[in-house]
């Protein structure tokens, strides 16, 4: 296993996403679009949890297939996060200040996370 900056965005990847599902289990209903939300946030746990795997056994995952996943990654976190961040900014929910900060945390960490798989992206393009 060799450490390296893509291993660094994988751990990271990972880790975000992991910080999602807890706070998404916290906050409850975290969006109305929860097949969108839950699945951008359960299915990239497992495909970062995978390619994490690979990459500490060594095993090759194609350039290009890796390049998609995380630009995929990309898109799906930004729009989650862009609409649980829309939803609870919008006002129109009425519940508690921490809720919401809860649910507005867990928008932007995904788009954090989405910014960490575009960096992904561009490592990945870049080698």
């Amino acid at each position: 296993m060799e450490f390296n900056n893509r291993l660094l965005l994988k751990i990271i990847e990972l880790a975000i996403a992991i910080a999602c599902i807890v706070l998404y289990e916290t906050v409850g209903n975290l969006s109305s679009h929860p097949v969108l939300v839950a699945g951008t946030i359960g299915g990239y746990t497992v495909i970062c949890g995978v390619l994490l795997v690979g990459h500490v056994v060594n095993s090759l995952v194609e350039k290009r297939l890796n390049a998609l996943f995380s630009l995929i990654g990309c898109l799906l976190f930004v729009a989650s996060g862009a609409l649980v961040i829309d939803e609870w900014q919008s006002g129109t929910l009425f519940v508690p200040s921490d809720r919401k900060r809860q649910a507005v945390g867990t928008g932007s960490l995904m788009i954090i996370n989405s910014a960490v798989f575009l960096l992904d992206t561009l490592c990945i393009c870049r080698t």
